[in-house]
């Protein structure tokens, strides 16, 4: 189970530094908004690396897949949300 958090944690930090290139302009390739963008970087890079600690230094696998999986559960909610409250012309 630690192998399998550890590949977790280390994809979301690949997507979490994807998105936090995009939102600092390095990368122009986000088809969501500034904020969203914003939000998932955060997400994904702050989980991810609590992720990686858990797993090799909290010597706790179950924790860190749980946080593996959380920035998944909670980007489809902002997703969801900023899908059903922008304005869409």
């Amino acid at each position: 189970m630690k192998y399998l958090a550890t590949a977790i944690a280390a994809f979301n930090l690949y997507i979490g530094t994807h998105n936090f290139l995009n939102v600092i302009n390095v990368l122009d390739n986000s088809k969501y908004s500034a904020a969203s963008t914003a939000v998932f970087a955060a997400l994904f890079l702050g989980l991810g690396a609590a992720g990686v600690y858990f797993a090799f230094w909290g010597a706790n696998a179950k924790l860190a897949l749980w946080l593996g999986v959380a920035p998944w559960a909670l980007s489809l909610v902002v997703l969801f949300s900023s899908m059903m409250l922008s304005d869409h012309k």
